[in-house]
């Protein structure tokens, strides 16, 4: 008992570090104003309440059908992705005007939304996240394959992953709104279909769909989310710096 509440500590102190520094290291030392951060979690924010709405509305019904718990895995992807990056999308366009965006401000603007999740993820006890939805049987299931963990696996599995898999939700949150911002400067539909293809698989493949199936409750199921969701993260990461390379100097 006593080493678990040490993993508890240890897990949370590093995740408010991994929240905190990049936060002060944009508005102190890049000097992005703190309206950046406001305006990315305010975008989650509205993006979630509108994610629950299409949750009750669209998705609840379907698992009381016959439909493949793929098929809704990927909806639930693709209706997270809309809202999110539409909720960001329209927050950019209309604050255009009254914050100039650039470069550090849209990676500000990401970062914020993967440091508030952080603080929710802390702040929130894991029996209560999923509460009240169809994951919530599977991932009582995850939280107790969790606390069986013994020695130096635990650590493995209850610290060094649960980081691993914030700080690539992190850099998918950043790298997901720069296409979105470089879809406003462009014109082009395309970084934006990037995006909402990467909310498809990391919220519904790697995020929905392992947890419902209860994949998430076994080891290998576990090791594979987490390394998916770092190796999209990079690659989605990549593909956004590449794609914003000739605009580095733009001011929206």
């Amino acid at each position: 008992m006593k080493s678990k509440k040490v993993e508890s500590y240890l897990q949370k102190i590093i995740l408010i570090l991994i929240a905190i520094i990049p936060l002060l290291y944009f508005n102190q030392i890049e000097n992005v104003p703190l309206k950046a951060f406001v305006l990315g979690a305010g975008s989650w924010g509205i993006g979630c309440i509108f994610k629950l709405l299409a949750y009750q509305i669209i998705l609840s019904p379907l698992h009381k059908t016959n439909k493949s718990l793929l098929f809704i895995s990927l909806l639930n992807g693709f209706l997270s992705g809309i809202v999110e990056l539409l909720a960001a999308y329209v927050i950019i366009l209309l604050m255009k005007d009254k914050f100039a965006f650039d470069f550090n401000a849209i990676i500000s603007f990401g970062l914020a939304i993967g440091s508030f999740e952080i603080f929710i993820a802390v702040k929130t006890n894991a029996d209560k996240i999923m509460k009240g939805t169809a994951l919530e049987a599977q991932f009582g299931k995850m939280v107790a394959f969790l606390n069986n963990m013994q020695g130096i696996r635990s650590y493995v599995f209850n610290v060094i992953f649960p980081v691993v898999e914030r700080i690539a939700c992190t850099f998918i949150h950043i790298s997901t709104r720069g296409l979105v911002f470089i879809t406003i400067i462009t014109g082009s539909n395309i970084p934006l279909f990037i995006a909402l293809a990467v909310f498809v698989i990391a919220d519904g493949c790697l995020g929905y769909y392992y947890h419902i199936s209860g994949k998430l409750a076994t080891s290998k199921g576990y090791i594979q989310v987490n390394l998916y969701l770092l190796v999209l993260s990079v690659i989605n990461t990549i593909v956004f710096l590449i794609m914003i390379n000739p605009y580095r100097n733009f001011i929206l």
